[in-house]
This record gives structure tokens, C-alpha cells and sequence, in this order.
């Protein structure tokens, strides 16, 4: 039997079965639940933080939270624009287009690219692309550089009216326009501006609001919610391959495979309004059975519980892959007020690879590493990194390998004080010991050591107290 229920404290929500696609041009057959119209006296929403958290009550089994971010208010991004035709009450049951832009180096949004059959257009005099992918066509060009790409894409309308609005768009995101634009001229015929937000390049937290990471095994879940008019999850829904619409926690919503958003390739994902917010659950790869329990599980919390979410992110013990190691490696590690430090030792295919990393409830941890030559059994070797910075603990993480025997190694303070290290599973070689510390302190320009200060002693004792092993890090 399926049920629903509001976002409220202690109630849950179920996900109403999905609803399938039909047609992707003009107003489809079937109009699927009425989702809000895009529509409005006032064409740009905003969105505001939460008045009360979100939470997730309870979490699937295997999936763990890796990162919760609530960003102030006064941090806006760029913010696209959609267009559509203004009588539809449903304004994603007809044809639209979106006006925006993606920018990032690990990834980027936009239209996939160097497709066969992919056609060359000209943008204002230089390159562009137009692809047909899916239920949509892109237009996309180069912004500010490999990194940055400018678009619009519709549902329902041609190629050459895509064109020609793409010609004529408004995007200047780098240097301050907030809101990316088509001039009047060239918007397809039957369509106007109906609402602007932020961002341009899929359903997620705009630089306000909550957003909650998960990791679930093979694919990541990305949970935002913000307070908003329930118009921006037009805006929002747009990025769903769903003209017909989903009824999600029994409210009208968008459902489906999210293709160009900037959290990743293969996403799909839910968007929909409720109760003064506008929410979206997204997995890329795909994870729909994860999607669905992580919608049905959304309530409304308290501060405390927030908190306990928060904390949970750097308070469990790191998988090798987060701290940047290969996997099965040797990791020690623990918290150090609001951030865990960890190091790491493990085999790669290039060889030996240490790592070392810092991790926060922010979504990525402050990780390196390179790879390592071990010295002969009996000596003992060493590495150090130095960061400071939000969220992070200044001062220095250390990690290293200690001869055979070793039941206790110390790192000097740089008041000349030592400091016992955590000690890790035995290895890499029979009775070796891998070892981490975090030596907190204040730290020069990107993490030099100040001027007078003294070099990190590292001493290895066995069970008696003998010194093993010594070195000095300068």
C-alpha cells in the first residue's frame, strides 16, 4: 500500500510510484500531475536557507553520510533562466529552454560532447555545438576557458530557433551579470522568460541552503533542499527527463535521468516543492532503490540532530579510498576538534603510495599523497604535510613506518613536548608498523615552518622503552 506524508517532525514520507515518460515535443498526451507554473508576477526566485533542518530518519543500510554543507545567504551564484509558454498551468508539460552556464575542473555541466554526428554552429563568431541528446537539444559554446561552457537547451523546440537564441544569449557569470538571458528578439515564438534561479546547471543547492552528501557504494547521493516559492522547482524540474510530471511524497514533482547537470554523469534524480521548500534527491550514477528510500526517509529535524549528522562525517573511520590511498591500505587516523586527520600506506600498481588527509563535513577531504621507497627493514621513514584553513585544524599530520618491534612512537611538539602517535595494523612488511600524528600549531606561508622553529622529532621505542628509531623532520 502506498501512503505519503508532510515534512514534519517525526513524519515520513513515502515516493508514489514513478510515472512514465510520453513524447518530447508540444504538450504531451497524458499531463501527469500539475506541477507548479514556472510562472509569476516576478520572474527571479531566490532561495533562502531552511528555517528548520533537514534530516534523513533513518539512513538506508550500507550508505553513510560524507558530507552536510549549509551555506550562508549571502553568498548568491549565477542564475539561469527559463523560458516557456505562459499559459500552461504545467509549464514543463510544453516546450521550454533554459539559459545558462557550467564551470568546474574535476567536472563540468553541459551537453555531452565529440559525438558522432554531432554539427558545428556559428556563436557570434566563434565554435559551438549542437546536440541532440535525448529529450533535448543543446546549443553550447566555450566560455572563459576548457574549464567553463555556456548553453541553452530546450525540450520542443528546433534547431534553428535554438540557434538563434543561443546567438543572441546574455551570460556573463564570470564577471558579475547574475542572471543569464535571452534577448527578447530571439526567444522562440510562443515562449517568454518565466522564472530565473540559481544554479545554471541542474537541481541542487544554489550556495544557500542544506545539502547533504551520501555515499552508496558505487554511486553518490546528493540531497539539497532550500527555502523557496514553489516555482523554482520549475526551474529545477526542468533538468529531469520527465515532461509529464511524478507525484513525489505525493506532491507534483519531476522524476527521472537528469542528463548535463553538473554533479555527474549518469544521474537520475527526484526535484518537487513541499511545505515552503524546494527539494531534489540525486545519485550519479543512478541508485534508484537508494533515491527512493532516502525520499521516503526526509523529514524536518532539529539542531541537535543536524549536528549529530554533521559530526558523523568526520567521526567515523575513513576508507582508504577517502584518504586518497589504494585500496586495502593501512589507515590510522583520529578527530581533532572538528576535523579528522588520517594517513595511510598501501600498494598501488606504480609501487609503495602514502597519503594523508584532513577531512571535514565539507564534501571533499584536503588529501595527497605520492609515492614512496621503503628503507631497509630495522629503519624507519617519515612524511609530513602542513594546512590550515575553514574548518581545518592549523598544524602539521605526520605518518610513517616503524621497524619491527616498535610499541610506542612519539612526535615532539614544537614546545619539545612528545606526543604519542596512533599506531596502525602491522605491515607493509612482517612486524613494521605504520604510524600517524597530528601535531596542532600555528603554521608560516603554505605551511612553512616559522622562523626559529624547531625541527619534528619522530622516535620509535620497543615494549621496554629502548629507542628503536629516530629521525628529525626540519
Amino acid at each position: 500500500m502506498l501512503r505519503s506524508a508532510r515534512l514534519a517532525v517525526g513524519g515520513l514520507g513515502v515516493l508514489v510510484a514513478l510515472t512514465s515518460c510520453a513524447g518530447t515535443t508540444g504538450a504531451p498526451a497524458d499531463p501527469g500531475p500539475v506541477r507548479p507554473s514556472a510562472g509569476g508576477p516576478e520572474t527571479v526566485v531566490d532561495a533562502e536557507p531552511l528555517t528548520a533542518p533537514v534530516v534523513i530518519d533513518p539512513l538506508p543500510a550500507g550508505v553513510t553520510v560524507r558530507a552536510l554543507t549549509q551555506d550562508p545567504a549571502e553568498l548568491r551564484w549565477p542564475r539561469a533562466t527559463l523560458y516557456g509558454e505562459p499559459a500552461l498551468t504545467d509549464t514543463l508539460d510544453g516546450p521550454v529552454l533554459l539559459v545558462g552556464s557550467s564551470a568546474g575542473s574535476a567536472r563540468i555541466g553541459g551537453p555531452p560532447l565529440g559525438r558522432e554526428g554531432d554539427q558545428r554552429v556559428d556563436i557570434g563568431g566563434q565554435e559551438g555545438w549542437l546536440v541532440h541528446d535525448g529529450d533535448r537539444t543543446w546549443v553550447a559554446w566555450p566560455g572563459y576557458g576548457e574549464d567553463y561552457v555556456e548553453f541553452v537547451v530546450g525540450r520542443g523546440i528546433d534547431d534553428d530557433a535554438l540557434i538563434r537564441a543561443a546567438r543572441s544569449a546574455h551570460i556573463d557569470a564570470v564577471t558579475g551579470n547574475p542572471t543569464a538571458t535571452v534577448a527578447a528578439d530571439a526567444v522562440p515564438e510562443g515562449l517568454e522568460p518565466l522564472v530565473s534561479g540559481a544554479p545554471q546547471d541542474g537541481p541542487y543547492t544554489p550556495g544557500v541552503g542544506e545539502r547533504i552528501v551520501l555515499d552508496a557504494g558505487k554511486s553518490t547521493v546528493f540531497v539539497s533542499a532550500v527555502r523557496a516559492d514553489p516555482r523554482l522547482s520549475a526551474l529545477w524540474g526542468f533538468w529531469a527527463a520527465d515532461p509529464i510530471g511524478t507525484l513525489v511524497r505525493d506532491q507534483p514533482g519531476s522524476a527521472g535521468d537528469m542528463p548535463g547537470i553538473y554533479l555527474g554523469d549518469h544521474a537520475r534524480g527526484q526535484v518537487w516543492a513541499e511545505d515552503g521548500m524546494v527539494l531534489s534527491v540525486i545519485a550519479a550514477p543512478a541508485a534508484d532503490d537508494v533515491v527512493d528510500q532516502v525520499v521516503r526517509n526526509l523529514r524536518v529535524g532539529t539542531a541537535d540532530e543536524l549536528e549529530t549528522v554533521r559530526r558523523s562525517t568526520f567521526e567515523q573511520p575513513p576508507t582508504a579510498e577517502r584518504v586518497g590511498c589504494p585500496p586495502g591500505s593501512t589507515i590510522v587516523s583520529a578527530v581533532e576538534g572538528d576535523a579528522r586527520w588520517a594517513v595511510g600506506l598501501g600498494e598501488s600498481e606504480f609501487g609503495w603510495r602514502y597519503c594523508t588527509a584532513m577531512i571535514t563535513s565539507g564534501d571533499a577531504p584536503n588529501s595527497g599523497g605520492s609515492t614512496l621507497e621503503l628503507p631497509a627493514v630495522g629503519q624507519m621513514t617519515t612524511w609530513g604535510t602542513g594546512g590550515s584553513g575553514e574548518g581545518i585544524p592549523s598544524g602539521r599530520t605526520y605518518g610513517g613506518v616503524a621497524p619491527p618491534g616498535t610499541a610506542r612512537v612519539t612526535v615532539s611538539a614544537p614546545d619539545g613536548h612528545p606526543l604519542d602517535a596512533v599506531l596502525g595494523e602491522p605491515g607493509p612488511r612482517p612486524g613494521e608498523v605504520v604510524f600517524g600524528a597530528f601535531v596542532a600549531g600555528p603554521l608560516g606561508p603554505t605551511g612553512a615552518r616559522l622562523p626559529g622553529e624547531p625541527p619534528t622529532v619522530i622516535t620509535a621505542y620497543d615494549a621496554t622503552g629502548a629507542v628503536l628509531a629516530t629521525l628529525a623532520q626540519g
